[in-house]
């Protein structure tokens, strides 16, 4: 974390403040939430839609705040630590962090895509870990605010920081991409994520490739080359000669192919070209994460034995692709997220397990826009290619997900829930059970709690 005098982080803002304690006093980090202040921490009082940070600055004090940001505009600023005058605390937090980052002598890769940008980021992590002192995005701090967090949070010892960066509209990657400066850059892929706000996917591939944009001289941009769509965004967008690319997928032509790829309960095996890899995670798809983070590890001088055993020993963020003992049943938890592209990826999962019973539990996708009610009704037509025995769907878009599942669908047994509470009470003697149980939506949907209500069993 930051760790820097009251005068410092003054001078780093070149701000106006009020002197009430000793401003060589150091700061050990910054808190955005009142609640989470720890002893020694600057507190960033930030406005929001329905809270304004300011109106908590006693909390924050009594926790243990030695300085606070101040927005000029707010009265009464706190007499028992020194203020720090500001026109916008969001911006000054940015602005801050912009510094801070200046200040490390680090190498950064920054990484999006509309889906695999958190389990990129933690595969990237790892494998850097085995070489260098490595720190990453904690969750899914990957916005406007969660991206300075995350660049605050490194240490001044960092020798590599992997920041996720995600967008909903166009511009948003631009101003974080240059907030970061990475010296490498990864675009996962394009899906239908954020369809609703940008209106195409060859606007959602523009949007994408505005990561390149905050490259550092001689940089790399990693990217998937099976995407026709990113291809032409990326010609379209007139890379400076000075940025090396490197692209990965499965088919020919690209600098890094994936093959051979296996599903084990214990894993994942595969190739990248002619390298035998095992990645400890599940789902097909991560393959292909994996080899995008291969290529960062080599580009910074990690060994291949380094990378390899980092594939080994990956420090997973929750909700992904996890899987979760529910008493003799398996739950396949991907509740974090969902859009057509992940789903199927998920369904692949699942399909993959050699299990007697299967179910899959799917959630509304949201952030699809006008054509949701078509997307997910393609989506329960596309079930057609798996094997199952239930399918079971919750939320006011997952209806037309069963009704084109019952159209298709002439085996399985269909049902639609209308809250969890109902699907809960239906899944619970599943325990009993020798099955899988896929769960998978929007992080809106919250199927996260039937997860665990399940395995807690309350």
């Amino acid at each position: 974390m930051m760790i820097r005098s009251i005068d410092s982080v003054i001078r780093m803002l070149d701000a106006d403040y009020i002197e009430n304690s000793d401003i060589e006093e150091m700061l050990m980090g910054v808190c955005i939430d009142s609640r989470k202040v720890v002893e020694g921490n600057l507190y960033i009082p930030i406005r929001g839609v329905n809270n304004n940070g300011h109106a908590f600055v006693k909390q924050a004090i009594d926790n243990g705040a030695k300085a606070v940001l101040w927005e000029r505009r707010e009265p009464n600023p706190p007499k028992e630590v020194t203020v720090i005058l500001v026109e916008d605390t969001t911006k000054a937090l940015q602005d801050l962090a912009r510094a801070y980052r200046n200040q490390l002598d680090m190498k950064v890769i920054g990484i999006t895509g509309s889906n695999g940008k958190t389990s990129t980021k933690d595969i990237v992590a790892s494998l850097m870990a085995q070489h260098y002192i490595t720190q990453k995005t904690m969750g899914n701090f990957n916005n406007e605010i969660g991206v300075p967090l995350t660049l605050l949070s490194f240490s001044q010892n960092v020798e590599v920081g992997v920041v996720e960066m995600g967008m909903e509209n166009l511009g948003e990657l631009s101003f974080l991409t240059n907030l970061v400066r990475p010296d490498i850059a990864i675009i996962t892929n394009v899906g239908t994520a954020h369809l609703e706000n940008l209106g195409s996917m060859e606007n959602i591939a523009r949007a994408k490739v505005e990561i390149a944009e905050g490259l550092r001289d001689g940089g790399m941009l990693i990217y998937n080359g099976d995407q026709p769509l990113l291809k032409d965004a990326l010609r379209a967008a007139q890379l400076s000669g000075g940025i090396a690319l490197r692209s990965f997928g499965t088919q020919q032509g690209n600098d890094y192919i994936v093959h051979e790829v296996c599903q084990q309960k214990e894993g994942l095996s595969f190739y990248i070209n002619d390298v035998a890899c095992h990645l400890d995670m599940i789902g097909k798809h991560q393959a292909m994460n994996a080899t995008a983070a291969w290529i960062a590890a080599k580009a910074l001088q990690v060994c291949e034995a380094e990378a390899l055993k980092g594939f080994e020993s990956i420090e997973k963020t929750g909700l992904r692709n996890e899987l979760v003992s529910f008493d003799q049943a398996l739950i396949l938890n991907d509740s974090y997220k969902s859009n057509p592209q992940s789903a199927l990826a998920a369904l692949d999962t699942l399909e993959e397990f050699d299990i007697p019973y299967k179910l899959a539990v799917l959630g509304d996708m949201l952030e699809l826009g006008e054509t949701s009610d078509q997307i997910h009704y393609q989506l329960g037509k596309d079930l057609k290619n798996y094997h199952f025995q239930e399918v079971l769907t919750i939320g006011d878009m997952a209806r037309y997900t069963a009704q084109a599942a019952f159209n298709e669908l002439h085996d399985v047994y269909i049902r639609h829930f209308v809250n969890k509470e109902e699907l809960y009470s239906y899944l619970k003697p599943y325990g009993k059970k020798e099955c899988m149980i896929l769960i998978k939506g929007s992080r809106g949907m919250k199927l996260d709690e039937l997860v665990d209500w399940l395995v807690k069993g309350e």
